[in-house]
């Protein structure tokens, strides 16, 4: 329980924290100077523009109209500034944090430019409305967003109270999706968000345009951290993916051994409860995978296949691990739900198949993997060949009934083995 609280944390403050941690710190009496007109202003337009742009390459569009959403903003409190105009600085606190609130309505999982369009009509319809307002000199209605509801509480506040309350409630809402989806997405945004309100309480525009830019930094910073999970980790499995898994076994030295792992039957599960039955198989095993002994590290192999790399242990202790990670998987039950419970839509498959009859109804049932372990047999042996030995230790499992664990012995070893029987 503590390790994975831990992890939330750590999840939460690394980087996007630390970076405007940094930003409160260096502003006020070290980077302060770099903000100073006429230098500083394209700072925050430079990282802002850098962050669209990425964003749009890894198609993160929430990202993206965050960074959009900085930029205007940045600029449109820098014009209060420069006008002195506390109405105009007091309506913009105000509606900054319901625009961030509103991009939490965006799909994220898809470049959707009708989203794009509502999304830019909403903000030209407050600028619309602020300018006509200014126009027809009723200011009153703009003034009392500046008005303390609670007279008696934060009298001090440069950021108006209507406005800390709309803070409050995004940030809440975005770490609640956090929490839920562990997106560095939404970590990204609740920081942002954070330096934003840093923004509009900064006594100073140059300080101002500092935490902005900070913003951006962090918001960029959470394409970044993006682009990594997409390339590096699995989304189903929440376990590293083929490319991490390369990328460990070309650091492999001295003592190590490998398990592939393989879920039985997959094939046979999906076509008789259905594809969202098979991820519900795979999030359990992996599940499970990640509680491995022995300091193992699990990876998304691809398919229904994971592995495990065991760090300064030999094959027959790894072994045991996989042997206790077997009958974990093994004895768990598992229940899958019906299809009166579970419909999502699989539009790509019913083109491209017709339909199959599934299992209406829920039943209890369980999930067996077979497991091969190799190790190297001799100095300096590549970690590719450690991985064929320990699948061809895993179809041997296979052929000797499935549910169980089988370790690779090398031809040499076997050899020996005859000479002395």
């Amino acid at each position: 329980m503590k390790s994975g609280i831990g992890s939330v944390l750590r999840q939460l403050i690394i980087p996007n924290g630390l970076l405007l941690a940094a930003a409160v710190l260096l502003l006020p009496w070290k980077l302060g100077a770099f903000f100073a007109p006429p230098g500083g202003r394209f700072i925050g337009l430079a990282i802002s523009a850098a962050g669209v742009l990425l964003a749009l390459r890894l198609r993160s569009p929430r990202l993206m109209l965050t960074l959009v959403l900085l930029l205007v903003s940045e600029r449109a409190w820098m014009l209060t500034w420069a006008w002195s105009d506390p109405v105009l600085r007091n309506t913009l606190a105000v509606l900054l944090p319901l625009n961030v609130a509103a991009l939490l309505l965006v799909d994220d999982s898809f470049v959707d430019w009708e989203a794009f369009a509502w999304w830019g009509g909403l903000i030209a319809v407050q600028a619309a409305g602020v300018i006509l307002i200014l126009g027809t000199g009723e200011l009153s209605v703009l003034r009392r967003l500046g008005r303390p509801l609670l007279p008696h509480l934060m009298a001090r506040s440069r950021v108006p109270q209507l406005a800390i309350v709309f803070f409050v409630l995004c940030g809440i809402g975005l770490l609640a999706a956090f929490l839920i989806q562990r997106k560095p997405r939404d970590s990204g945004m609740f920081w942002a968000l954070a330096g934003c309100f840093l923004a509009v309480h900064a006594a100073t525009p140059r300080l101002a345009a500092g935490y902005f830019a900070a913003a951006a930094l962090i918001a960029g910073a959470s394409v970044i951290e993006t682009a990594y999970l997409v390339g590096y980790h699995d989304e189903l499995t929440s376990l590293p993916g083929r490319r991490a898994f390369n990328q460990a076994i070309a650091a492999l030295d001295g003592e190590y051994a490998i398990a592939m792992l393989d879920v039985d039957h997959f094939k046979r599960f999906n076509d008789t409860f259905g594809h969202d039955a098979g991820d519900q198989v795979l999030r359990l095993v992996a599940s499970r995978m990640m509680n491995v002994g022995g300091d193992g590290k699990p990876f998304r192999y691809g398919g229904e296949e994971f592995a495990i790399i065991f760090r300064r242990i030999g094959a027959e202790e790894a072994l045991e691990h996989a042997e206790f990670l077997r009958n974990a998987i093994a004895d768990t039950q598992f229940v899958v739900r019906g299809l009166d419970r579970s419909r999502r839509q699989r539009t790509e498959r019913r083109r491209a198949h017709r339909p199959r009859k599934l299992r209406k109804e829920s039943v209890d049932t369980r999930v067996t993997v077979s497991i091969g372990v190799a190790e190297p047999s001799r100095a300096g042996m590549p970690a590719e060949e450690v991985i064929k030995a320990a699948d061809k230790a895993l179809y041997r499992a296979k052929e000797n009934g499935r549910n169980r664990v089988e370790l690779h012995v090398s031809q040499r070893v076997r050899e020996a083995i005859e000479r002395t029987t």
